[in-house]
């Protein structure tokens, strides 16, 4: 059923169409083809028209209208022969007939639009090429329309006819014509245009208004002054482009205005770019260094980095208030920051997450009693807050807090944001009272590792729980506080700095190693890593020359060097708990399948993830993801591809305690992100790796279908055997979790480099432990116990009993708490490993067993 709303107009539309089609009538028995293309012309506007104001319903109400337009105009026009596209093409009105025969010559539908750029790219016929634009029988891309327009401007056959109709089909085709030789002369007839349009007795509509290019020359300066009608008309030719002598001109025409209408003027030539030359109608002349500053600041809403030096003397140059009328004219979020006016406001942005807001936290002086450590705590809590945000909006959020500490370094004369940072950190630590009295009470945080640990004593005796009394004090609280900003410190180092040098083997500077094993998660941490020094030699930390810089080595280079089960063993015989997986670490390398394909990988291809699930994975691991029409789905920077990749010599086991030797294998992989305290040394381009995948509208709204992975250098996909190792494997073990985690297959996925990183770690126990029953085949452990032999599988952890047979080990708690006799030397949480290795352990001594469940089933299956 028809609104209401649109019913008059669809009446008053088909009644002023039905005398159009009358006029027709009369030019076609007359033969005055011109009357009739201008005819045409007018009904293609009312009808487009009419549909616009209608919303689409007056298309429903055209159909005996259209069927006479379509015998007027095949009777004056006839459509000739199908294969002659010129005189096909040369008619004003696109009857049904002539679209059937164009569909054809074109091998298309004629029920979808009919795309004449192919014809657009094969022929310079200056005939056709304007028919192809001028013709409403078909449509041309923008891209298409620009190479047309390029061509008629080469061949001397650009006129305002074929202009002014591609302005009208498209009010946004400027966008595209930047680069066009023939802007000029394209602008020049879109100039003539707008001019008759918005001067004429009746102007056009904003909507009916070519929006790109913009308008040049003062008379839409001084038209737009005068202005009475649609204020965004005004506001579109106030900013029209300006020569130097208009701008000029436009200064002294103002001089004499009402400040209502210079404040109109200066907020239109601000959207130009060129509002300085009016600084003298309001005394701001020497605010123009602090103007220029304003204006090459970034549009949006993203943060950027300001050199609040040069900012700071475009202010004293300026004077404050000279710079605060200014800034009424010209609000700047920052420049307010730094003269600190806006302080409460800030505060406000800061806490919802406003990523200009946040930049601007960092750019305030600080406050009486306020602190640099104050400020950079208030950023990490900021911090931990953007982590609960979206996907990408967490990205966004992190680079806002990097950018807000580089302000910070600079409030606070510090050379960089890393040493502000770390500086911070170590003050954090050593500073902060670590001890308090409550009453008869004593507090005080001892180190377990890099963990804080509270502990409450009277009388020289430790408490094992905290009185109640000593809870409510307030030095209770402050101690408390201390110590879960010491955890927060542990954990930002740990999954952000440690995690970081791991995967990309970062390297430390001797003065960033020393700052940083200041700090007690440093000194916890650090020690428990491999490095490799500038000789060569890899080893714990106090095995390496830490004189100079120090590389933390990516397992892939021990894998290289046949290494790496050596350290394995020996990373478990030292006892040693790493922060994050580094010798155990899952590791990735090209399959045959891979070096086959040469520069892409469908490892994970066909795979389907819940793609809320696989967002937030990907994100967290650095990832942006994109919409469904975008070249790759989702992107990360992976790092740097070097221009050469040196190789060493192989590497003998050590002996037990001995530092392993290596010659180096290249610089380091991946430059840090800013803020991070590593080191980088890029010996190439920039690589960008993008998966590509299948799904409807964006990453998160349902199932996503995993394709390809491509790693992109300088915007050309490299060969897999160009790309690092580590690179290559840090980007799989990505994709690997997404798919083991968010995969929403029935059958469960079985991920190989899990199944053998947990091969290694039992092979390495077996040595350790003396579990003398039990032996790695693959990804699965054989035991030999003295009631049967099993099986267990070392990614599901399911255990088969030989010859054949189920056995279930699945109680309430089981592997909450990991065996008495098991250790897993690093300090990930992965659950699963410990519950798997627990059961091997379990069966490896399995005459203790006395689960009743457990010896039942066993008495069964053997």
């Amino acid at each position: 059923m028809l609104p209401d709303q649109y019913a008059e107009e669809i009446r008053a539309t088909r009644q002023a169409l039905w005398e159009l089609v009358e006029q027709a009538r009369h030019s076609g028995k007359a033969g005055d083809r011109t009357a009739l293309r201008s005819t045409a012309a007018e009904i293609r506007h009312r009808i487009d028209r009419g549909d616009n104001l209608t919303i689409g319903n007056l298309a429903f109400h055209l159909d005996d209208i259209v069927t006479e337009l379509d015998t007027v105009y095949d009777a004056a026009f006839p459509p000739g022969r199908p294969d002659d596209l010129t005189a096909l093409l040369d008619a004003p009105w696109p009857s049904a007939r002539r679209r059937a025969m164009l569909a054809d010559f074109l091998g298309r539908d004629v029920r979808h639009h009919l795309l004449l750029d192919e014809v657009a790219q094969t022929t310079t016929d200056p005939v056709l090429l304007r028919l192809l634009i001028l013709s409403p029988l078909g449509r041309l891309r923008r891209e298409s329309v620009v190479r047309v327009l390029d061509a008629l401007h080469h061949a001397g056959r650009l006129d305002a006819s074929v202009v002014e109709r591609a302005i009208t089909d498209d009010r946004y085709l400027g966008r595209a014509l930047t680069r066009s030789p023939g802007t000029d002369a394209v602008r020049d007839h879109v100039d003539a245009l707008l001019w008759r349009l918005v001067s004429a007795p009746d102007p056009v509509d904003w909507d009916e208004l070519p929006m790109a290019p913009g308008p040049r020359g003062l008379r839409f300066v001084r038209l737009a002054l005068s202005w009475t009608g649609d204020p965004r008309i005004a506001d579109h030719l106030g900013a029209a482009e300006l020569t130097v002598p208009e701008r000029a001109a436009l200064l002294d025409l103002m001089r004499d205005r009402s400040t209502d209408e210079q404040r109109r003027v200066w907020d239109w030539r601000t959207r130009a770019g060129d509002a300085e030359v009016l600084l003298p109608l309001f005394g701001l002349e020497r605010a123009a260094p602090l103007m220029r500053l304003i204006r090459a600041m970034p549009d949006g809403h993203e943060a950027f980095r300001q050199d609040r030096a040069a900012l700071l003397a475009a202010l004293e140059h300026a004077g404050p208030d000279t710079a605060r009328r200014l800034l009424r004219l010209m609000p700047s979020e920052l420049v307010s920051a730094a003269l600190g006016d806006n302080r409460a406001a800030v505060l406000k942005r800061l806490k919802s997450n406003a990523l200009q807001g946040i930049a601007a936290f960092g750019m305030l002086p600080l406050a009486p009693g306020e602190t640099v450590l104050d400020r950079y705590l208030a950023l990490r809590d900021s911090a931990k807050k953007g982590a609960r945000l979206g996907p990408n909006r967490r990205h966004s959020h992190a680079a806002a807090i990097d950018v807000a500490l580089d302000h910070l370094a600079q409030v606070a004369g510090v050379a960089d944001a890393s040493r502000l940072e770390w500086d911070c950190e170590v003050r954090l630590a050593t500073e902060t009272t670590t001890e308090a009295d409550a009453g008869e009470y004593r507090l005080a945080l001892r180190f377990d590792g890099a963990d804080p640990v509270l502990t409450v004593s009277r009388a020289g005796k430790q408490l094992k729980s905290v009185p109640a009394a000593v809870r409510a004090d307030p030095a209770f609280v402050m101690v408390r506080e201390h110590q879960e900003r010491l955890r927060d410190q542990a954990r930002r180092m740990c999954t952000g700095l440690v995690e970081r040098l791991v995967a990309t083997a970062g390297t430390l500077t001797p003065d960033e190693l020393t700052r940083l094993r200041s700090l007690p998660a440093g000194a916890a941490m650090l020690p428990a890593l491999l490095w490799r020094d500038t000789a060569g030699t890899i080893g714990l930390l106090d095995d390496v020359d830490t004189s100079g810089p120090l590389t933390a080595v990516h397992p892939v280079e021990l894998l290289e060097r046949q290494s790496l089960a050596a350290w394995q063993e020996e990373i478990v015989r030292r006892r040693l708990r790493q922060p994050v997986k580094q010798v155990f670490r899952e590791l990735y390398v090209p399959t045959p399948a891979e070096r086959d394909a040469v520069d892409v990988s469908q490892r994970f291809a066909g795979q389907v993830v819940d793609g809320k699930v696989a967002g937030q994975l990907l994100s967290a691991r650095g990832w942006s993801t994109h919409d469904q029409y975008a070249d790759f789905q989702a992107t990360r920077p992976a790092g740097i591809a070097p221009t050469s990749h040196l190789t060493g010599s192989a590497v003998t086991a050590p002996s037990a305690g001995a530092a392993i030797t290596a010659n180096p294998v290249g610089s380091a992989i991946t430059a840090p992100p800013a803020g991070s305290a590593i080191t980088a040394q890029p010996a190439g381009t920039a690589i960008t790796v993008g998966l590509r995948c299948d799904f409807h509208g964006y990453f998160g709204l349902g199932n996503v279908l995993i394709g390809e992975v491509r790693f992109l250098s300088a915007g050309t996909s490299l060969p897999l055997a160009d790309v690092p190792p580590a690179v290559f494997s840090e980007v799989m073990r990505d994709l690997d979790l997404v798919v083991s985690v968010a995969g929403t297959s029935s059958g469960t996925y079985v991920s190989p480099a899990q199944a053998t990183s947990r091969a290694q770690l039992l092979a390495a126990l077996i040595t350790d432990l003396g579990l003398t029953r039990v032996t790695v085949e693959g990804t699965t452990a054989l035991i030999r116990g003295s009631r049967a032999t099993y099986r267990v599988h070392l990614t599901s952890g399911s255990i088969h009993v030989e010859p054949g047979g189920y056995l279930c080990i699945v109680p309430a708690r089981f592997g909450a708490t990991p065996h008495r006799r098991l250790f897993l030397p690093f300090a990930d949480d992965d659950r699963m490993t410990s519950v798997i290795l627990s059961k091997v352990l379990l069966l490896a001594n399995d005459e203790s067993i006395t689960d009743p469940s457990i010896l039942s089933q066993l008495s069964t299956l053997t």
